[in-house]
């Protein structure tokens, strides 16, 4: 298995928990904005999300909470990045490898820089969304700085 660096993944500035997206384009346009004015990813990340999330949709449904794990292939990177984002409201998504409606608020968008790094990142997700204590502490911030500092101890630990 490949070891991740989180503490180069993990950034205050891509902690989004006030977007209010209407539907899944409008936010993916939106975090593709903001990801790019940091200078996370390329021009193209937008649409290549779409694509992606078309073809092979990243939608999980887990015990306590269900979540989206939108991401793209590494050339669309410029420097990796799990961006928090809590939509206003839940909006539908399809699910991870079964194709079916589901509606997510809870979104991490994965800026994967080293394809290798794609199924352990998605383990560790699995991993801590089976983890009440998590989910309701994840679902309980509102302050970005906040946000920050209990995905570092998640991730991390």
């Amino acid at each position: 298995m490949t070891d991740i660096n989180y503490k180069e993944m993990l950034h205050e500035d891509t902690i989004f928990l006030t977007i209010d997206a209407n539907d899944r384009d409008d936010l993916f346009e939106q975090i593709a904005e903001r990801l790019n004015k940091l200078g996370y990813v390329k021009d193209s990340y937008a649409e290549a999300l779409k694509k992606r999330e078309d073809e092979f949709p990243t939608g999980l449904v887990t015990k306590y909470l269900s979540i989206a794990l939108p991401h793209v292939d590494p050339e669309n990177i410029n420097k990796p990045f799990i961006a928090a984002v809590k939509n206003a409201k839940p909006i539908h998504m399809l699910q991870m490898g079964s194709n079916e409606d589901m509606k997510a608020q809870y979104f991490f968008f994965l800026g994967i820089t080293d394809s290798s790094h794609q199924v352990v990142l998605l383990q560790k997700f699995m991993l801590l969304l089976r983890n009440k204590n998590f989910t309701d502490e994840l679902t309980s911030q509102t302050d970005p700085k906040k946000m920050f500092e209990f995905l570092k101890k998640a991730f991390l630990s």
